[in-house]
């Protein structure tokens, strides 16, 4: 094939056969998509795989940015994930070894550290926070917890230790 921009009609109908089979091309689509042909038919097979064709894509992606899609997405993305079996499924997933150290990396980064810093020094997030902490539910939950921590045979030395220190200094 030449410099031209003219294509071979049995090139094209080898380039459409090789994208139906998933194969490489042996023309750049660049250079194919200037062919009408070629433009026409493969928007033909997008259709058929993916059912819409690269303008529908482009008119969904406008549609996706709306204001009140998002919030309807958002929504509907909330109540989603309050599904007993979703919830359980997240669970799952982020009691992996693989995925708690890929948190774990991320939570020590620079960046992250500084962001989250910055985030528990806003005037808001202190004030939930502390109406948090004095509500009885949580009060009662914290007791239970620091109940049965300190009851562990390690944090029960630790105590010791710290104990009979701080005695002999006195």
């Amino acid at each position: 094939m030449g410099e031209s921009d003219e294509l071979c009609e049995a090139e094209v109908r080898k380039n459409l056969i090789l994208v139906e089979l998933g194969k490489p091309l042996t023309i750049p689509l660049a250079k194919l998509n200037r062919n009408c042909n070629f433009k026409r038919e493969w928007d033909k097979i997008q259709r058929v795989w993916h059912g819409r064709t690269q303008e529908e894509i482009e008119k969904r992606k406008e549609y996706n940015q709306r204001r009140e899609v998002k919030e309807k997405q958002k929504e509907y993305h909330k109540e989603y994930n309050q599904r007993p079996e979703v919830k359980e499924r997240h669970k799952e997933y982020n009691q992996r070894p693989e995925v708690k150290e890929r948190h774990k990396e991320y939570n020590q980064r620079p960046e992250v550290k500084e962001r989250h810093k910055e985030y528990s020094q806003r005037p808001e997030v202190k004030e939930y926070n502390k109406e948090y902490s004095q509500r009885p539910d949580v009060k009662e939950k914290k007791k239970e917890y620091d109940q049965e921590y300190n009851q562990r045979p390690k944090v029960k030395e630790r105590n010791k230790k710290y104990y009979l220190a701080k005695k002999k200094k006195c």
